[in-house]
């Protein structure tokens, strides 16, 4: 049976460093519970652009664009304005590519030497669940990074409702999801063109984000959630001080969603509608069975869900409350390690397995995408699966495997494998695994033996 202290570091965490396991092993309860009361910079100071930089940068690339556009556009172009253009194409493509490389390698480096793991689980966790796909559009590709930045990690710790209203008014969800092209017919853009209401986000939020597909919201919920969310379409990325609504665009009137009369109108309404929808009973069990089976795996325990359940209901939907009852169960500690490791939690839990503080940017990115999980680039609105045998298809053993092998022979100076064998695992360790990594040929052969055995592939 797996100690308390590996679980801490495995279930709870991304995976333990040299000497971790036998470090909290007199409390690791504590220390896992610790690490929800302290101060979480979680990337906020990480040196990463804020929105009004962006913003700026954004129009400036695509005045510049836009201009060499409008030349081209005219026919008979000069050499050099449709020099221009390109270089005005491949400007802005430059940029994205660097903001990705920033944002992605602040993400790993600070999965890699953060000192509160159980927090950057409860990170990528609420990311995957307002999953967005970075290659969508330019403004999403902009925008993903500060997304996570903005609304997931400053409210990780905080109110459902809160998170909600963040992640649903961010650019990058409105871009995604396409409701910068949502007019409402009857708004005053509406009575001049012809224009229609997009579903998709309305859908998400009520399907993904909220009660769930068995919380028991019909079409008629959607189509009017949809009107509410008209006139939303994301302010950051437009000219200087054009909000996110815009009046003109928003279907008029009352709404009614899920048996609540919404009366207020414009930005206010869609506040009190997802304030409604996230203290809704359905969304409180959705939640609580998502994280359940998340941590615990596909099989957790009626009881449990109960009472995370209970919690969320209890609290107005409190996620530091949520993540204590979690740890102060007895079953989410007890419960057999029956869920796969992801391919990014591997990336990161292997690195901190050889105290690495830092990996190479190129590294980084295409490892993610080797591995078959590359960051933010997630099959569906419903984010990466999350089954306990996930990611099991195909050659994804190959690829861990080749993942160890070229981490261990270029960005560590690991030698005697045995020795950190045991200080990772310490009475962890299983004598078929300490046997088999003593008579490997090679390092690189000993990691391999190590980092694919259960206590790193299991949690």
């Amino acid at each position: 049976m797996r100690s308390r202290a590996l679980t801490a570091l495995t279930r709870f965490g991304l995976g333990p460093r040299p000497g971790e396991v036998a470090a909290i092993s007199t409390d690791p309860v504590g220390f896992v519970l610790a690490q929800c009361d302290r101060p979480q910079s979680a990337l906020i100071d990480a040196g990463l652009l804020d929105r009004e930089t962006l913003r700026e940068q954004f129009m400036e690339l695509q005045g510049a664009l836009q201009e060499a556009s409008r030349a081209v556009r005219t026919g008979d172009t000069t050499p050099e304005e449709e020099e221009a253009r390109e270089m005005a194409v491949q400007d802005r493509s430059q940029m994205v590519q660097k903001l990705r490389r920033d944002e992605v390698s602040a993400r790993v480096d600070h999965g890699l030497t953060t000192d509160n793991p159980f927090v950057e689980r409860l990170v990528l966790f609420w990311s995957n669940h307002f999953a967005i796909e970075w290659r969508k559009a330019v403004q999403v590709r902009f925008t993903i990074g500060l997304f996570e930045r903005e609304a997931i990690r400053r409210n990780v710790l905080g109110r459902f409702d809160e998170m909600l209203i963040a992640s649903t008014t961010h650019p990058a969800m409105l871009t995604y999801l396409d409701n910068h092209r949502s007019i409402g017919p009857n708004s005053r853009m509406g009575q001049r063109r012809n224009s229609s209401i997009n579903e998709n986000l309305a859908r998400e939020l009520l399907e993904l984000h909220t009660v769930g597909v068995g919380g028991g919201y019909t079409q008629e919920d959607v189509i009017e959630l949809a009107n509410t969310l008209t006139g939303w379409n994301g302010g950051i990325m437009g000219r200087r001080n054009i909000p996110a609504f815009q009046w003109r665009w928003h279907e008029p009137g009352p709404r009614t969603i899920m048996g609540t009369h919404y009366t207020t109108e414009g930005e206010e309404q869609l506040t009190d509608v997802l304030l409604g929808l996230a203290h809704h009973p359905a969304t409180a069990r959705h939640i609580a069975t998502k994280f359940a089976r998340h941590f615990v795996g596909d099989d957790a325990p009626d009881s449990l869900i109960a009472d995370l359940e209970a919690s969320f209901v209890d609290t107005g939907g409190d996620l530091k409350a949520l993540s204590l009852t979690l740890l102060e169960s007895d079953v989410a500690w007890d419960a057999p390690p029956v869920k796969t490791v992801p391919p990014y939690d591997f990336m990161i839990g292997s690195g901190r397995a050889f105290g690495i503080s830092r990996l190479p940017e190129n590294f980084v990115l295409r490892s993610a995408r080797d591995l078959a999980q590359d960051v933010w680039a997630v099959p569906s609105p419903a984010g990466w699966p999350d089954d306990d045998r996930a990611f099991l298809g195909g050659d994804s053993l190959l690829e861990r495997m080749d993942y160890v092998l070229e981490l261990v022979r270029r960005h560590t100076s690991v030698r005697d494998v045995p020795e950190l064998a045991h200080r990772l695992l310490a009475d962890d360790l299983d004598p078929f695994v300490a046997e088999a990594v003593e008579r490997a040929e090679d390092p690189s052969q000993g990691a391999v033996l190590l980092l694919m055995s259960p206590a790193f592939q299991r949690r």
